[in-house]
């Protein structure tokens, strides 16, 4: 391909979306490029499977669960919708204010807090049952338009079909109407560079290779940047990295079930500065729960007659930077376990959980909490360590933008601080464009 492009932005989840709109927005000349497809029928356990890597059962070494999108949009297309803004502690030690862009993405992503009908039974029950056991439990922000919503609908975490829930294909189709181009079903593999500076990307489609060039190149592929980086030479790139790991736990409350609620529209982040962990109601669909199930062991599919009766929790923790991930590997292509402190973070919300459930209505023997599983890969190409404050990498006009760059586990739902930083990166990138 001889046309040259301002940027090159690889991957459409969140990040790399939210810098293809911005910069398009300034009328420069964007490519998209996103090694998935564009999956259209939403709503559904096909959906969903079809938007995941592996149609979701990517596995660790250690055989846990750990969910990678790959599809336009990212993992932004099966979010809870759950609106959690960036925490500034955590950027403060890497000397980032995020603060007008966190703004500007509450607006641009339409964060609000959804009616009582909205919200459903189950979920307010939960809230009621946890603040009577002294617990601080609230509505939660959410980035979904009521107007499009309807009750008694949990189908975010399959895709939305009515499109009521932000995703980052909003912004990649604006991007695309500013001018964009976009190429799908393509996997970028290695870096072009001249002079030291990264000028372009190889690619291959369907076994066909092919080249783009762009003065700028941002990757924002998830754990697909480690390879593309451990190949230009950045070796440190992936070498140990956070997943968030989470825990459900679900109780059968007569009457009530989270299988037609609105998930995380009600929960807790009073333990998040002194234990790390976040609380918030929401329980995988049947499919999900059937994979479960089986890896905590055969024994526990009988369990699985309560599919559609469970009221679920789920504890998510800010685990520690440890595990690694081999890029080249396709069958696992990680490590990562819970260490014994991300276990008695794990620990301490299970029993919370239990406690609520119970007060809820759910007896002892109905309670049932699958293994930990991982959230959503982050911080494998820190900032810091594989990237400045500006979110470049030590090969001039090469960056990263996406969960890979955070210092740290944030141990929350990632797309606000997402689009956060890729309006942040995309401010810089036109600076230096401009100078250029």
């Amino acid at each position: 391909m001889e046309k040259e492009y301002d940027v090159i932005v690889v991957g459409s989840g969140p990040g790399g979306a939210t810098v293809a709109r911005e910069m398009s927005l300034k009328k420069r000349k964007v490519l998209l490029i996103e090694r998935g497809g564009n999956w259209q029928f939403l709503g559904n356990t096909i959906g969903m499977a079809m938007i995941l890597k592996n149609f979701g059962l990517t596995l660790s070494k250690e055989m846990n669960v750990v969910v990678i999108p790959k599809n336009f949009g990212g993992a932004s297309v099966i979010s809870c919708g759950a609106a959690v803004p960036p925490p500034q502690a955590v950027f403060d030690e890497v000397g980032i204010d995020l603060t007008k862009e966190t703004k500007e993405a509450k607006v641009d992503m339409g964060v609000n807090v959804l009616p009582d009908d909205l919200i459903g039974k189950t979920n307010l029950r939960l809230l009621e049952a946890a603040n009577d056991l002294g617990y601080h439990w609230i509505k939660t922000e959410k980035f979904v338009k009521p107007d499009r919503c309807v009750p008694e609908c949990a189908d975010c975490m399959l895709g939305c079909p009515r499109q009521a829930k932000w995703t980052a294909r909003e912004f990649g189709e604006e991007a695309l109407r500013n001018g964009a181009d976009l190429v799908l079903h393509t996997n970028v593999t290695e870096i072009i560079r001249e002079s030291g500076k990264a000028v372009g990307v190889k690619a291959t489609s369907f076994g066909r290779k092919s080249q783009y060039f762009g003065k700028r190149i941002i990757l924002s592929g998830g754990t697909g940047n480690v390879g593309i980086l451990r190949r230009a030479g950045i070796d440190e790139a992936g070498r140990s990295f956070a997943v968030d790991f989470l825990q459900f736990v679900g109780g059968v409350i007569p009457g009530m079930n989270t299988t037609h609620e609105q998930p995380m529209a009600v929960g807790t982040l009073e333990h998040y500065e002194s234990d790390g962990i976040i609380l918030l109601p929401v329980f995988p669909n049947w499919a999900m729960q059937s994979v479960m199930a089986l890896l905590k062991g055969p024994q526990y599919l009988p369990r699985m007659r309560d599919a559609f009766r469970f009221t679920g929790i789920m504890v998510k923790i800010k685990d520690e930077l440890r595990g690694e991930i081999y890029p080249d590997n396709p069958i696992f292509p990680f490590s990562k376990t819970p260490t014994e402190q991300d276990k008695k973070r794990l620990d301490k919300g299970v029993d919370i959980i239990k406690m609520v459930l119970k007060k809820a209505g759910a007896s002892k023997d109905s309670i049932l909490a699958f293994k930990p599983s991982g959230a959503h890969p982050s911080a494998s190409c820190r900032i810091g360590v594989v990237v400045d404050k500006n979110l470049e990498t030590r090969i001039k006009n090469l960056y990263c933008c996406d969960a890979s760059v955070l210092p740290s586990s944030l141990g929350l739902p990632l797309v606000w601080t997402a689009v956060a930083l890729g309006k942040r990166l995309s401010k810089h990138l036109e600076g230096n464009l401009q100078k250029s």
